[in-house]
């Protein structure tokens, strides 16, 4: 079914038909949509109390209808503040989600969440969702329906910080499974494309003849002023178009996403494009977290959605400038809780005075991230690394990997190094990983799968999981 036209309606039209249609398939969104614009005017003691009462009734409730939480005995002390009392709570780690998954689903979904392959027989409900994230290890964490539209809240927020609110038209140069496998979007979420005004491109795929459409579609498109896109697919583009002494699409904004934002990425894509650019943080597993606005003092955190903690080793608050690990806990996810989770990114707190922009919510200075690289196809294009976590974590891996490492070694070699979970379907899901590589790098492209006793870590001590030892060399 053709739904293009749906793009061309006036934005308001497409405003109103957008949350219609959220609303028709259960969906709440516009009620949570409003109540996220009414934090957003918060005094900074008004947002202190909201949280204090998010954090308390989550608290609470994983307490007492989670197996998980409510083993570790950590009622609530007389005269506790809910701060207070989530310090006591211990980190939650992934490999903790995969051991205690039914443990930490609430006692009155056990019964139908009984492994991370559920599905719910409702049509707008709890959604299993897969993230192998920049971690490299799978791990399938529960979203219920109001994190559901509470994570819809936070994109639509963060668009709107970057200069794009709903009903504005833009380009989205983001992970297409589809595409790469030959598949197609589903009805629904062509609808929605339509609704957003959204122009698709694959990021996955950056070889010359890829990157050369992606350039012509923007061309193509003069009046689409905004850019949401993988950080390295942006950077990858902006490379080529440089390279080849290619005329650049201009934009008044670049969202750049699934990645660190270096000074070096920033400036390239400002020169490039002639557009501002805005770092946005976020995951499968806990939506956008964080978004810069346009005074760029730092990423605000998303507060209605997401608490953040910032801790060193030993699990101390890190004050503002001091990197630590970030610790994330979803305040309106109640059905499995996650509460302190430990996502593996480090971040700096900004300091505490209050931005130019009005926003009561607290900010990141900065986000050191992770250390992947960039990959290299046969005829010369980099490629993305985020399409490897994607398959790898999300799409490909059946619970049947417990850790993994991609390293090129040459031009066209590739060593895919696992540590299986176990061995039901592990070849099977194997060939498919190697063909999903093989569609991306090249039917020339040799890659190796090698099973390993362990993942070893790299030199200053954390794991790597893509590695371009052939770009270095």
């Amino acid at each position: 079914m053709n739904v293009e036209w749906l793009a061309r309606l006036p934005a308001p039209a497409r405003r109103a038909l957008y949350f219609g249609l959220q609303t028709a398939i259960g969906s709440k969104i516009r009620r949570v949509w409003n109540e996220f614009l009414v934090w957003e005017q918060f005094t900074p003691e008004r947002l202190d109390h909201a949280l204090e009462q998010k954090l308390s009734a989550l608290l609470q409730a994983a307490t007492k209808q989670s197996e998980y939480y409510r083993n570790l005995k950590l009622d609530r002390q007389p005269g506790e503040t809910a701060r207070q009392w989530l310090k006591r709570f211990p980190p939650l780690s992934r490999a903790q989600i995969r051991e205690q998954f039914t443990r930490l689903v609430i006692d009155p979904l056990r019964g139908e969440i009984t492994s991370p392959e559920s599905v719910s027989r409702r049509r707008y409900d709890w959604l299993a969702v897969k993230t192998g994230g920049t971690t490299g290890i799978p791990t399938t964490v529960i979203h219920d329906a109001n994190q559901r539209d509470w994570g819809r809240a936070t994109r639509l927020y963060a668009a709107r910080q970057c200069g794009f609110p709903l009903g504005t038209p833009y380009f989205r140069l983001w992970g297409s499974e589809a595409d790469l496998l030959k598949q197609q979007a589903s009805l629904q979420q062509r609808v929605l494309q339509s609704l957003n005004a959204e122009v698709t491109m694959n990021a996955f795929k950056a070889r010359e003849a890829d990157l050369r459409r992606h350039h012509a579609t923007m061309l193509a498109h003069p009046r689409i002023a905004h850019l949401m896109s993988y950080v390295d697919a942006a950077a990858s583009l902006a490379m080529f178009i440089q390279d080849q002494k290619l005329a650049p699409p201009r934009f008044k904004s670049i969202m750049a996403c699934a990645g660190t934002v270096t000074p070096e990425f920033r400036r390239l894509l400002e020169d490039t494009f002639s557009a501002e650019v805005f770092d946005k943080y976020g995951s499968r597993d806990c939506c956008d977290m964080a978004c810069e606005c346009q005074h760029h003092t730092g990423l605000h955190v998303l507060s209605p959605n997401a608490f953040l903690e910032i801790v060193d080793d030993q699990g101390r608050d890190c004050p503002p400038g001091r990197p630590g690990r970030i610790l994330v806990t979803l305040l309106n996810n109640s059905s499995f809780p996650m509460i302190r989770y430990d996502v593996g990114d480090i971040g700096v707190w900004a300091e505490s005075s209050r931005c130019p922009c009005g926003s009561p919510f607290p900010r990141l200075q900065s986000l050191q991230g992770r250390q992947d690289d960039m990959l290299l196809t046969e005829d010369g294009t980099w490629q993305s690394s985020v399409f490897v976590r994607h398959f790898v974590g999300v799409s490909l891996n059946r619970q049947l990997i417990r850790e993994w490492q991609l390293e090129q070694t040459g031009r066209a070699r590739f060593v895919f190094r696992y540590v299986p979970l176990q061995t039901d379907g592990l070849q099977e899901n194997l060939k498919k990983l190697k063909a999903s590589f093989q569609l991306v790098f090249g039917p020339s492209a040799q890659i190796e799968m090698q099973q390993v006793q362990e993942i070893p870590p790299s030199a200053t001590g954390k794991f790597r999981w893509i590695i371009n030892s052939y770009r270095k060399a």
